[in-house]
């Protein structure tokens, strides 16, 4: 679910090259602003870059690539779809219009593309996750998917969380057997699932490992911003920028970012509802900001919790030049 992280920097380096200024500052300009986790100011300066050089493969590829990193998969698809046209089945674009059908919910397409990647550079770990989770959403053997995951993690190591959690959801569990084991599994199940609602409802932070904003209930966003900066210092990596990009977002909407009943999977392909749909009077580019905040993969997200407030912080307080 990623095109891979130097793609940023080699389009950046590459936009020096190109023949229009104002499509070599368009580039760079979405480059920067997609590092800095403005999805959507980066999606602004790819389509400007694009309508600017409308067969420009490398304005089409970042435009692909910012517009799936704020959840434009209609966008990302059409942009990859005309640089393939003009540039050729390359893995990259092909990976990402990959990724984009599969957010529109193409799964046939998605696995066409990420097979024709597979064809052009066989050693692609890229192309092996996009098969994958085509793969597992059009409910192919678990065997040959899992296999996927497994490939594309010994070619990137970066992929062993997609596979560790394939392995956890296709991985058949054994059967208890006997009338009277499964009954007594399932009293004990619900007995802890009653007791584990109970204690959510009476310490809300206490179902995260990760840190999580000070205080209970609801927040405005300006408060949210206070509370990240407090909270900032305890997030010194990806993933616990994430784990306090979840507590963030329940404590806007005022609800989990993911169901119970399909948190692991919702989590593992970064699906969640977005929170302008859940909660009026939050900021403009509240949902892109979720969508990098909340990526499945480590280097697409704030690095630290002090990146994470300071994108929120933006967001609520923008300067003014």
């Amino acid at each position: 679910m990623r095109a891979a992280a130097a793609l940023l920097f080699v389009l950046a380096a590459q936009a020096a090259a190109a023949t229009d200024p104002k499509v070599e500052a368009g580039i760079r300009e979405s480059v920067l602003r997609l590092t800095a986790g403005d999805v959507v100011g980066a999606e602004d300066q790819a389509k400007a870059a694009a309508a600017a050089a409308p067969s420009d493969a490398r304005a089409l590829q970042q435009l692909a690539l910012s517009a799936d990193a704020a959840l434009d998969f209609a966008t990302a698809e059409e942009a990859a779809t005309r640089g393939l046209q003009a540039a050729g089945p390359l893995p990259a674009l092909l990976c990402l219009r990959s990724e984009a059908r599969v957010g529109r919910g193409d799964y046939a397409g998605a696995l066409d593309d990420a097979e024709k990647a597979l064809a052009a550079n066989p050693e692609s770990a890229q192309s092996y996750l996009r098969r994958a989770i085509a793969e597992e959403s059009l409910g192919r053997p678990a065997e040959r998917t899992l296999a996927d995951y497994r490939r594309a993690a010994e070619l990137d190591a970066r992929n062993r969380a997609y596979a560790a959690a394939a392995e956890s959801r296709l991985t058949p569990r054994p059967r208890r057997r006997g009338v009277l084991a499964a009954a007594l599994f399932l009293l004990a199940a619900s007995c802890a699932a009653a007791v584990a609602a109970r204690r959510r409802r009476a310490e809300p932070s206490a179902r995260r490992a990760g840190p999580v904003l000070p205080g209970a209930g609801r927040l405005t966003p300006r408060d949210a911003v206070r509370a990240l900066a407090a909270a900032a210092a305890s997030a010194p990596g990806p993933e616990e920028s994430r784990s306090l990009a979840e507590s963030l977002y329940e404590r806007l909407t005022g609800k989990p970012p993911y169901a119970a009943a399909e948190a692991v999977v919702a989590r593992s392909l970064g699906r969640f509802a977005p929170p302008s749909s859940l909660a009026e009077g939050l900021p403009v580019g509240v949902d892109a900001f979720f969508a990098r905040a909340l990526n499945p993969e480590p280097e697409r997200r704030f690095r630290n919790g002090a990146e994470l407030a300071g994108a929120f912080r933006s967001l609520v307080e923008p300067s003014i030049d």
